[in-house]
């Protein structure tokens, strides 16, 4: 990969994290977002844990890569994102962008007892049988065998909805 394509990778994914905030689709820093530098995928950015999305800038991103696992241990890495982005990351190369979101409509809706989205208007629709649904949610995904049980959700999907969470 050229110096330049990171550089405009990183322009993108921080609007991208700029726009979400203008918009009020996170939640405060506890989402994140990742895109894939290198080929194979498992060289990737992140966003620093803690930095609030409306103040991301490209040059904040962190470059990591899902095979080394001395990245968990920074403390500028949130282990939820690490655990998850990392195995999507490392399990599914062609998968560039990762985003994780808790927009209250969504959220509201994975919280339902059956959260799905059933094709009754053309905007849903769009969305049957496209939409992994994980029912399995147990509380913080901060470890690598949850990390890699949601990758291998999104394998032929490229939406998760988590049961009482949010949405990838």
């Amino acid at each position: 990969m050229r110096d330049s394509d990171e550089e405009q990778i990183r322009i993108d994914l921080a609007a991208t994290f700029r726009i979400i905030a203008h918009l009020g689709m996170h939640e405060a820093v506890a989402n994140h977002f990742s895109a894939a530098l290198s080929a194979d995928g498992k060289t990737f950015l992140l966003n620093p844990k803690w930095k609030h999305f409306s103040r991301i800038r490209a040059s904040d991103l962190l470059v990591l890569n899902a095979d080394d696992e001395r990245c968990a241990a920074r403390p500028d890495v949130d282990a939820t994102a690490w655990a998850i982005h990392g195995q999507i990351h490392q399990r599914l190369p062609d998968v560039r962008v990762v985003l994780h979101l808790h927009p209250v409509y969504t959220t509201s809706l994975a919280c339902l007892a059956t959260p799905q989205i059933l094709p009754i208007d053309q905007n849903t629709a769009r969305y049957f049988n496209r939409v992994a649904v994980d029912t399995l949610y147990g509380g913080m995904a901060d470890n690598a065998a949850e990390g890699a049980r949601l990758a291998g959700l999104l394998a032929d999907k490229r939406r998760l909805l988590m049961g009482n969470h949010g949405c990838w």
